[in-house]
């Protein structure tokens, strides 16, 4: 090894575990003497083939806590796959770190409070990230995570106040919990389709968050999803949602209006609470199990139901849902017809007769049959004109 206290870069090519374990290396990096953010560290060792341990904990790791780093530089570790618990956490001074490209794992909290570190290459290899691995990174922008990655651990970007974007792989199939939680500056996460499971308070506080597209996948919103995403204003909830848990967009004040999918049976406790801006929500009849205070504080929603005559948002919310299917109905009903008359030849009369005849006699088939004809019959004469008054009331 060489070191010169006055110089600027330190290079390992000896004796590289005995250093990095016996925390000698550390030691010298936390000499006061160095100032901090002075030194570029670069270890090249062909044979190493992890750097720490992933039982230690940040007093053994054998680089926390080392003020001194400026930049890091791994790349002459050809057999590295691991990088333990800790290794970098603390360093508040380093800016980048050159990974080797056989790396497969990041343990927890690898760069835990490096609060200068603003990129970060991830080697293509890399399948595993462990927990709070950048946690308080606050000078991380992006992370672009390679495709092969299929395991992110809890707290990976807890309060990364800079993060703006990360693109996620597509093979990733579940999100641990609080994974961007207090990303102030996060705008968009674009998230794979893949996707079935996402952990509790995954945003929790991403106050600059505007919108989500959640993939088809999910059956289930846990709690705290979108507390405090205090700019969302909205999101669009995959078909297959059946169950949104306690508090999932409580205190989401610019949120304006949710569509819940017909099959979703179960609200949790406070979901809506303190959305001050929502106006719009149509509860299916599906639904079953609502929790308490679920539009507790939505004085918007409030005002809106006082006004429709109804001295409680539910009930409101579920007159609004059966309007909304009703208008659904009619206008998709309204289009077959309109469809059956400009394929018909003849005089208007004619068209609109053999575009009646191509409706079954009965309401036997199905509902939305079953309706049609009811309307139809109920406006009389040939219901054309009674029809469409109908319609006009939704619309």
């Amino acid at each position: 090894m060489s070191f010169d206290p006055g110089a600027q870069e330190i290079v390992i090519c000896e004796d590289v575990y005995n250093e990095l374990h016996s925390g000698a290396l550390r030691e010298r990096l936390q000499d006061p003497s160095l100032g901090e953010g002075t030194i570029t560290l670069i270890i090249r060792d062909p044979n190493i083939t992890i750097i720490g341990d992933m039982n230690f904990d940040w007093e053994r790791a054998p680089l926390s806590r080392c003020k001194s780093l400026l930049r890091v530089d791994l790349k002459g570790c050809t057999k590295l796959t691991q990088l333990g618990n800790f290794v970098f956490w603390g360093c508040s001074s380093l800016t980048s770190v050159a990974l080797p490209d056989g790396l497969t794992q990041l343990g927890d909290n690898v760069f835990s409070r490096c609060s200068s570190l603003t990129s970060v290459a991830l080697p293509d290899g890399l399948t595993q990230l462990g927990d709070y691995v950048f946690s308080r990174c606050s000078s991380l922008t992006s992370v672009a995570l390679p495709d092969g990655l299929t395991q992110l651990g809890d707290n990976v970007f807890y309060e990364c106040s800079s993060l703006t974007s990360v693109a996620l792989p597509d093979g990733l199939t579940q999100l641990g919990d609080w994974m961007f939680s207090k990303c102030s500056s996060l705008t968009s996460v674009l998230l794979p389709d893949g996707l079935t499971q996402l952990g509790d308070k995954v945003f929790y506080e991403c106050s600059s968050l505007t919108s989500v597209a959640l993939p088809d996948g999910l059956t289930q919103l846990g709690d705290w999803m979108f507390l405090g995403c205090s700019s969302l204003t909205s999101v669009s909830l995959p078909d297959g949602l059946t169950q949104l848990g306690d508090y999932v967009f409580n205190r989401c004040s610019s949120l304006t209006s949710v569509s819940l999918p017909d099959g979703l049976t179960q609200l949790g406790d406070n979901v809506f609470m303190d959305c001050s801006s929502l106006r719009s929500v149509a509860l299916p009849d599906g639904l079953t199990q609502l929790g308490f205070n679920v539009f507790s504080k939505c004085s918007s929603l409030s005002s809106a139901a006082d006004s429709a005559g109804f001295s409680d948002v539910v009930p409101y919310l579920r007159d609004r849902y059966k309007c909304i299917t009703l208008r659904k109905l009619i206008l998709r009903l309204l289009g077959q017809y309109n469809r059956a008359v400009n394929e018909a030849n003849g005089t208007e009369a004619k068209k609109h007769a053999i575009a009646l005849a191509s409706f079954p006699t009965d309401n036997s088939s199905t509902l939305d049959v079953g309706l049609f004809l009811q309307k139809m019959n109920a406006s009389g004469g040939n219901g054309i004109e009674g029809l469409i008054g109908y319609i006009l009331k939704f619309v």
